[in-house]
């Protein structure tokens, strides 16, 4: 659960930083996120369940909102010129095809599930941030010069 606290809270530092200091797609993609994370927590409270019984089986919800993100994220890629928005796809790409490892009841250990799932979500919140960063200081250099 600690885990889940600090996803948010980064979730939420990120998505306030690219919407003060980010382009649109920095904003678009931190929005995707705090969507994703946001949709889980409304899974949460309407069910009372975080997700499925376990990973030992295909996390339908996740996987469904995985393909949602990589299709938004992927038609944010395509349509801004910014290198890290295709690392961010590449990433949630990961999240998608644990899922279809799954489904395709290939040997994939739960745990290994868990983490192809999880991480990316880490990873791409990670790199929304650096491109807002990046965004920033290359509006901001151009600003003073």
């Amino acid at each position: 659960m600690t885990r889940f606290f600090i996803q948010v809270a980064l979730t939420l530092a990120v998505l306030a930083f690219a919407w003060s200091r980010g382009g649109r797609p920095e904003r678009y993609v931190a929005t995707i996120y705090f969507l994703l994370v946001s949709s889980g927590i409304a899974r949460w409270l309407a069910t009372g369940q975080w997700s499925q019984e376990g990973y030992g089986e295909l996390q339908i919800f996740r996987f469904v909102a995985d393909i949602v993100a990589l299709v938004a994220v992927t038609a944010v890629a395509l349509s801004f010129d910014r290198w890290w928005t295709l690392w961010v796809s590449s990433a949630q790409f990961i999240a998608v095809v644990s899922h279809l490892l799954r489904a395709a009841n290939l040997p994939l250990e739960p745990i290994v599930y868990a983490i192809m799932e999880r991480w990316p979500v880490w990873l791409a919140l990670i790199i929304t941030g650096l491109g807002t960063l990046a965004h920033y200081r290359r509006m901001k250099s151009t600003v003073t010069t």
